[in-house]
Order: structure tokens, then C-alpha cells, then sequence
């Protein structure tokens, strides 16, 4: 039990400390970035594909 109560006293200091925010926030940005680009490399071709149709459908337009 003592050591459950060092964790959770652990868990409320650390939730509580709000000391390297701004860094722990700009990690996050940059894993989410990281996320998206790898994406977007792993499937450029449909990508790429579907913003051509997008581009086609815009140019395309006439009144």
C-alpha cells in the first residue's frame, strides 16, 4: 500500500507541476507532425491523386 501511495502522490505532483509545459506542448506538436508526414510519405500517391481530382475540379469550373 505505501507504494501505491508514492505513485499516486507522484501522479498528483507531476499532474499539479506545470514547469516544462511549453516544451511538453511543442513535443506533441512535433509527434503529430512526425504522424502526418509519415503519412503522407507512405501514401503520396493517393494523396497526390486526390489533390490533382480537387485541383481538376476547380479548374474545371465554369459558370
Amino acid at each position: 500500500m505505501k507504494t501505491l501511495t508514492k505513485i499516486k502522490n507522484q501522479a498528483i505532483k507531476f499532474h499539479k507541476n506545470e514547469a516544462g509545459l511549453e516544451a511538453l506542448q511543442v513535443v506533441m506538436i512535433i509527434a503529430i507532425a512526425a504522424i502526418f508526414l509519415i503519412f503522407i510519405k507512405t501514401n503520396w500517391e493517393t494523396v497526390k491523386g486526390w489533390a490533382q481530382d480537387l485541383i481538376d475540379q476547380i479548374t474545371g469550373f465554369t459558370e
